[in-house]
This record gives C-alpha cells, structure tokens and sequence, in this order.
C-alpha cells in the first residue's frame, strides 16, 4: 500500500519537487573559488533524533551549530537543519509522511533500524545513485574508514543509494554485569559458568526474599533488558537466522537448544528469580526500574551500560559497583555472542535529484578529516555534537581501539600518543580517580580493565540474515512472532515443555518454511 501511495506522490508532486530541487543555488554551475561553492548551494537536512546526551556549548541550536558553521565555512554549502527530535519514533511517522508525498528534505537520515523504510524510498527511486559521486569524490581517508568490503553487502544491484554509518558488529555484543559489591558482601566469587550464575541470583534473592529476584527479563529476546545471555548459556539464539551443520540458514526459533532454554526459563521463574507478573506485555521497564531499586543485581547488556542504566542504580546506591563478565555456558561448549553480520547505527540519503551530489560526499571528506585526519578535533567535553553532523563515520572497532590505547597509556606511563578522542576519555577517567563520580560509567568502559576490554575474549555467532523482508516475511512474520512469544510466555509460565514441539510444527506450517525458503535462497544468491 505504501509503495502505490509512493507511486501516487512521485507523479502528483513531481512538479513541485522539481522546482523545488532546482532553486537558483542548486541549479546554477558548481563553481568553486578557495575550495568553497559560490554562490553557496543550499541543502536541507533532517538531522533525524537528537539524543539527550547532545549538549550545546555557546549558544549553539539544531540549526546552528559546529556543523552548520563548518560546511558553510570550509565548503560553501548552507545546511537548513529540520526535523531534529528526542524521539526516534516521531521522526520515522515524520519522515513516513513526507516520502508519501514525495516532500522529502534534500539530505535525510534513516535510522538503523528502519531497513523497512530505506528499502521503501529506495524502490521508490527517491534517492539519488551515489554510486559513482563516491568512487570519485570521497578521499583516500573516507575510502580508509569505508571499504569496499563494508560497502558492498548494503548495495543494491551494485549500486550505493546512501552512505552508512556502520560500525564493527562486535561493539554491539552482549555481556554479563553483575553487582560486585554484592558478591563481596555475600563472599562469593567471581562466576566461571552459568550454574554459577544461577547460584549468584539465588543467593542475591535470598538478601531478601520478599523484595529481591535474580534476574531482569523484558520479552524483547535480545534487547537492554533481555535474557540474552541465559540463551546463550544454553547455546540459543532467538529471532536469528544461523548456519546449521550444512551451512544452511535456520531460525533460532525452533531449534532444540531453544526448548532447553525454555525449560530453565521455567525453572527460575519457579524459584522466584524472574518476576512473577512477568507477562508478554513485558517490555523490560519494570526491570530497570527495580535495578533501580536495588531488587536486581545482574544485568546482560553492552559494553555502554554503565552509562545507561547503571548510572540510574549508582545515582540511587553510591555503594553499589559492577563488573562486566563474558556469557557463561552450562556445557563444555562455548557460549557465543550474537552479533549482526552488517551494523549500521544510520542511513544518510540524497534525494534523488539534487543537483549537485558531490556536496554530500565532501561533506563525508570533511567529518572524516576533522575527527580522524592528520590534525584530529574533539567535540567540547559531554556535548556529542557528532550526532548533528551531516555524515558520521569512523574507524572500524574504534571504541575498541580507544580503551586498549588509554589501557596501554595506564601501563606505559605515556599518553602521549593517544588521540584527542582517547585523551578526552583518559581525562575523564582521571577526573573519576580524583573523586568525580560523573565519569564512574566511562571508567568502567574505557578504563583499566574496562568493558571494551572484554570483546577480544568473546566467541561469537552471526545473524546471517540481513536483507530486506522476503515476500513471505511480510505476510506471515507477525503472525510467527506473536505464536513464539505466546508459546514463550506459556512455557515459562508452567506449561508443558513438549509444548514447543507443537509450536515448531505450528511455525513451518504457518509460513515457516515458506520464509526458511526465500532467506536461503538469498543467502545463496547475495
């Protein structure tokens, strides 16, 4: 339906699109002199969602800032920054809205998550082929930061249709954090597997029985307030798409390794350590709200949870410390760590028809020496004014990269080399040491022994399947995803465990197969 309404706004408005597009500073010859366009070209940006963590120093806004200032500065191109939001959610019916009428600003991004809407314009020829504009514009250091080998799996028949801020999958692999200050209250040690896991819930509960219970569960299978590394521990991997001993896809859904992890699911609600309200309406906030409280002390979520919600139970229990740990297995085998195979944080999108495409691409080359070239800057402290920028990219595995430079400056003596991104971090971590608690969270990340520390020890797993929905993943998904939760909720609630081999049957019947079919079809086609 939404394509034949795209269909229906590219005619109705293609008159005022093109006028629009064809303003005298878009239309008028490229010329530059010193480096900048002149007359300037003009381009309207929707910034997408602006986090709250995005601080303005001097005076600075959405629509002007370090970024508004630079392009024009250094390049001649006046960016009309529109549609800067808290809410991810906003901007996505936003710009929904305007693709629909075919209104859309002349640079926009999508986000990450939203594979749906970028496959929507794109099949809608609404964005403009970058494909060749890249190849000849972007510097050798943009081309450095994005190969070709992490380019090539998010083109379209060959071609580039947006430039992706992507980001080395393994900086989104999940962790164990445990409460340490309770382990050392209750003089337990350090886990080793999952039974002693297991055994820390338990006796974390038993601190007090009435309020406690050992583990946060949302019914997201592998979100902030998940149970990703109880499936792990059991070998699981819900909602992903992995090889099987053929090296065919399968659905981490109806593997056998599920119904064990069900069972223990089962077991521990049993015991009291998962909430006993815990109901498919669950969206994991009660969780965070009794970590909060002090009722939780074991949290599986990524290497920036200190920041966010550690912070919150810090902020309410100053005594309270955590430690991150890798996922711990109940076998002899490894617990792996899922990890995308392709993860993009956003898409940046020309509109088809700007014409002077080029723009974008210097633009990229300037964010790219700017933060990354022989003379690299650093945002104000806590300001993050990145996010405004027109175009994001960095080195692969970088927050990775930092914490082992800062870890190695602590071990050396020396910070002389460190980059003014890692020395800001460095400095915030010495701030943490001389009694600012402000920077607890970025001491546990990046410090000594910090979480990104943790990601070289890890084995991890692929989602294999990255592609837009297949035909039949659009009409029969939903249906799929509600029978597993209802079947998830069901079992862990107390029914019968060999419930699920009915549920296994129920999926490929109900259109199972059907999308097993297509997704090894284009596995074996990409």
């Amino acid at each position: 339906m939404l394509i034949m309404l795209l269909m229906v706004g590219c005619s109705s408005k293609e008159t005022s699109s093109t006028s629009k597009n064809q303003s005298p500073s878009n239309t008028a010859p490229a010329e530059k002199k010193d480096g900048k366009y002149d007359p300037p070209l003009e381009m309207t940006f929707a910034v997408g969602r602006v986090d709250a963590d995005v601080n303005f120093p001097d005076g600075q806004s959405t629509k002007d800032n370090k970024w508004t200032r630079l392009v024009e500065e250094e390049l001649g191109v006046k960016l009309d920054v529109t549609l800067g939001m808290k809410s991810g959610d906003e901007y996505n019916q936003k710009l929904n809205a305007l693709i629909v009428t075919n209104d859309l600003p002349d640079l926009f991004t999508v986000r990450g998550s939203e594979i749906n809407q970028l496959d929507q314009i794109i099949e809608a020829d609404l964005a403009e082929d970058l494909t060749e504009v890249f190849d000849e514009y972007a510097s050798p250091l943009v081309k450095e930061l994005m190969p070709e080998e992490a380019l090539a799996p998010l083109k379209r028949d060959g071609k580039l249709y947006f430039l992706p801020d992507v980001q080395n999958p393994a900086e989104e692999g999940f962790m164990t954090w445990i409460r340490t200050d309770w382990l050392k209250k209750l003089g337990l040690s350090e886990p080793k597997t999952f039974q002693d896991v297991i055994a820390i819930a338990e006796a974390f509960k038993a601190m007090d029985p009435s309020k406690n219970y050992g583990f946060e569960a949302g019914t997201d299978a592998w979100n902030m307030y998940s149970l990703s590394g109880l499936f792990s521990a059991y070998h699981a991997y819900p909602n992903a798409w992995i090889k099987d001993a053929d090296g065919n896809l399968v659905n981490g859904n109806i593997q056998p390794e599920m119904k064990d992890a069900l069972q223990s699911l089962q077991d521990l609600k049993k015991k009291g350590l998962i909430h006993q309200e815990w109901t498919v309406s669950d969206d994991g906030e009660r969780s965070r709200e009794d970590m909060i409280n002090g009722k939780l002390g074991i949290h599986f979520g990524q290497w920036w949870a200190p920041e966010w919600p550690l912070q919150l139970v810090k902020d309410s229990d100053p005594d309270a410390e955590w430690k991150a740990f890798p996922f711990m297995s109940v076998d002899d085998k490894p617990a792996l760590h899922l990890q995308e195979t392709i993860q993009v944080n956003s898409y940046y999108v020309l509109k088809k028809g700007y014409a002077h495409p080029q723009a974008f691409i210097e633009m990229l080359n300037l964010v790219a020496e700017h933060y990354w070239g022989d003379d690299p800057q650093v945002d104000p402290r806590d300001s993050s004014l990145w996010k405004l920028g027109p175009a994001h990219v960095e080195p692969w595995g970088k927050n990775i990269k930092f914490q082992q430079s800062i870890e190695n400056a602590y071990k050396t003596g020396d910070n002389s080399n460190l980059h003014p991104g890692e020395m800001k971090h460095y400095e915030e971590i010495e701030d943490y040491k001389a009694g600012d608690d402000t920077y607890w969270g970025i001491t546990l990340e990046y410090g000594e022994g910090g979480s990104l520390g943790l990601y070289d020890s890890f084995s991890f797993i692929n989602n294999e399947f990255y592609g837009a929905p297949t035909p039949a993943m659009t009409s029969k998904q939903a249906n799929l995803d509600k029978l597993f939760l209802e079947t998830f909720i069901e079992i862990v609630n107390g029914a019968d465990i060999n419930k699920f081999d009915t549920f296994v049957d129920q999926w490929k019947k109900q259109g199972g197969d059907d999308i097993t079919k297509e997704v090894n079809e284009w596995y074996k086609s990409k």
